[in-house]
């Protein structure tokens, strides 16, 4: 077994498990009954932050078993004690919350919590994304309409905050090469720069029916290498590409704890008080 010698990231889910869409192919169920207040979480997360940053750790990335914008007072909590690691030493460049957008289209919205979250460190805004149609993402998100893409760029910028998107590959939508090439074209022209791209799956990192063919996704990967140049792998695989100044990743959903390397992709802090070295808790745990 070697010894853990960086922790690059922490990953907390945060919120009551409420959500305003009503996907088909949601990860994030399983996880809800262990939502809503917890002590042992605040303690744990607050743990797991200096834990990460004093192991190299530079990314902090909150997101939720439903969605977290949903539970307002709980994200802000969550950057509360960001903050106080923050002060005390433990920063992280790159803060990230991780939504599924709809509220960001209600420019009221934002101006009532973006500037307080951005003065607790929150710097980015990662927009889920199945489509760059937004009559497309409507009918995936199960709702009645999707707000454009360039409202949810005009509305998070005007506070000062970027936005990313996870463009989501899944059998049936971006699922290979030409679509994925198709959508970060469509992103690019409705303002996005900075595109993060992984398949869709399991909790446990195993396939489901909307995962795309391992040949579809090996094609996305060799489009990449041809297409853009490589900045740097990422050692859990991927890499991160500059496509004409624009930022797109590749990565898997998951990745499971291998106790024989010297480092953890990242904490992830479950809604329980549990930190586990991955979001596959089995023969991963750290803290509880």
């Amino acid at each position: 077994m070697a010894c853990i010698e960086n922790i690059y990231s922490v990953s907390a889910l945060v919120g009551n498990g409420a959500c305003n869409a009503d996907c088909g192919f949601c990860a994030g169920k399983y996880l809800r009954p262990q939502a809503g207040k917890n002590k042992l979480y605040d303690k744990n997360l607050e743990a797991a932050i200096k834990l990460s940053a004093r192991h190299g750790g530079w990314s902090l990335s909150l997101t939720s078993s439903g969605e977290p914008t949903c539970d307002p007072d709980s994200f802000t909590s969550a950057l509360q004690i960001y903050q106080k690691c923050a002060q005390q030493g433990a920063y992280f460049p790159n803060v990230n919350l991780f939504t599924n957008g709809i509220l960001f289209g209600s420019e009221k919205f934002c101006d009532k919590y973006l500037d307080a979250w951005r003065e607790l460190g929150l710097n980015n805004i990662a927009v889920s994304i199945h489509s760059a149609d937004e009559k497309e993402q409507a009918l995936v998100y199960g709702v009645k309409s999707y707000p454009a893409l360039e409202t949810i760029v005009s509305n998070v910028e005007k506070h000062g905050l970027g936005v990313r998107a996870t463009l989501l590959l899944r059998k049936g939508g971006v699922e290979d090469s030409s679509k994925y090439e198709e959508a970060v074209n469509a992103l690019i022209e409705k303002r996005i720069r900075n595109i993060t791209s992984w398949p869709i799956g399991n909790p446990d990192g195993t396939r489901t029916a909307y995962t795309p063919s391992r040949w579809n996704l090996f094609g996305i990967q060799r489009w990449l290498h041809k297409n853009a140049k490589l900045c740097h792998g990422h050692v859990w695989g991927g890499g991160v590409f500059d496509y004409n100044g624009t930022i797109l990743r590749y990565t898997d959903y998951v990745t499971k704890h291998d106790p024989e390397k010297d480092f953890v992709r990242q904490l992830v802090v479950f809604q329980d008080g549990t930190v586990a070295y991955s979001w596959i808790k089995e023969g991963a745990l750290c803290m509880k």
